[in-house]
């Protein structure tokens, strides 16, 4: 998909849109807080955009003026999304409420944390969570959305595809690691769940790049440590590297390449070159660097707890070898980032305590 928008008069907002079948007639879905949605076609041909070969004819532009949405030069709360998708491609910024702001959360695990994601609607103008579902193309025009100048993206993706980009665009980048064994029991409890609902069938669109683990997820005996072993030994190639260090191929490695211990080193660069790391297990000093960057608090009080059941399938997954050898990059890398985390957080605390000590 690719869109721009052209301008916001106050009454009247233009662009254009070409959906990802170029010979189809973009829809354009308008919405408002507490008032039907409605839906547009393109009615405007545009040559630029057919010339740039992304659309067959170029009847991609669209008007949403006062005739569409009758008072819309006062309507603050606006969004136009796409219709069959349902990515929103603009929304008015609100002076004095939004981040004046581009900021992008890696975020390792298969459950982001829904506080930020929440909080993160009411501070930014454009919200994209869960970026890894999102094409590469699309990616590439939500990232160079130049029109808008707050934006929030949180998600799976892989950094070295889109570091570039970012960085172009000016984005602010974070990074939140978690712990890699609590990761892959979260990720197996939550497969398992799937697996057993009628909704297997939403795996590829819920949790990109863990479809080759749908059968080894079916029957696995989360609290048996011997039939879990057993499970281990007999792993796929496919299920092997969906399953092996899947951080490391976040940070470190370009798509289609397998997580070697070269990547590691790789993924620690690439983590340095980030305004913000942090860990799950110290996510209250985490969100408090962020609210210094950003200037706003996106998490409050919210702190993420590990459930039992997790926190104790996770111990029995960290006796099994085999586990370990899966996770090895992983686990070296966590190891490093932690370590440098708490190192830098126990440094400022020391100068913060010399700095009270000479008042």
């Amino acid at each position: 998909m690719f869109f721009n928008i052209d301008g916001d008069s106050g009454d009247a907002i233009r662009g254009w849109l070409a959906p990802d079948n170029p010979s189809a007639v973009p829809k354009i879905l308008i919405r408002r807080p507490g008032q039907e949605d409605i839906e547009i076609s393109a009615t405007l041909e545009r040559l630029d955009v057919r010339e740039l070969g992304v659309h067959a004819t170029g009847l991609v532009g669209f008007v949403v003026d006062d005739k569409i949405v009758a008072g819309l030069a006062g309507a603050e709360d606006i969004e136009l999304l796409e219709a069959d998708t349902g990515i929103l491609i603009y929304r008015r910024f609100k002076t004095g409420k939004h981040i004046e702001r581009k900021f992008f959360l890696f975020d390792s695990s298969i459950r982001p944390i829904e506080k930020l994601g929440g909080r993160s609607r009411n501070l930014f103008t454009l919200t994209y969570p869960s970026t890894e579902r999102y094409a590469f193309e699309t990616m590439l025009v939500l990232i160079n959305n130049g029109f808008n100048k707050s934006i929030f993206m949180s998600g799976r993706s892989s950094f070295p595809r889109y570091s570039h980009f970012l960085s172009n665009a000016q984005f602010t980048t974070a990074a939140l690691l978690s712990d890699p064994f609590e990761e892959l029991a979260q990720r197996l409890v939550i497969l398992g769940l799937i697996q057993k609902s009628e909704s297997t069938h939403m795996l590829p669109l819920l949790f990109t790049g863990l479809t080759p683990l749908t059968n080894f997820v079916r029957d696995l005996p989360l609290e048996d440590p011997k039939g879990m072993l057993a499970k281990f030994r007999n792993v796929t190639d496919e299920e092997r590297d969906a399953l092996k260090s899947p951080m490391t191929r976040m940070f470190g490695c370009i798509p289609g390449e397998t997580p070697e211990r070269r990547h590691v080193t790789t993924a620690l660069e690439n983590l340095a070159s980030m305004d913000l790391v942090g860990v799950r297990s110290r996510f209250r000093e985490f969100s408090a660097l962020l609210a210094g960057i950003l200037g706003h608090d996106l998490a409050g009080d919210y702190e993420p707890v590990v459930h039992p059941s997790i926190g104790a399938l996770a111990d029995r997954l960290s006796r099994i070898s085999l586990v370990a050898d899966l996770l090895e990059d992983d686990l070296a890398l966590y190891s490093f980032a932690e370590e440098s985390i708490v190192s830098a957080l126990s440094d400022d605390a020391d100068a913060v305590a010399r700095d009270t000590q000479t008042m």
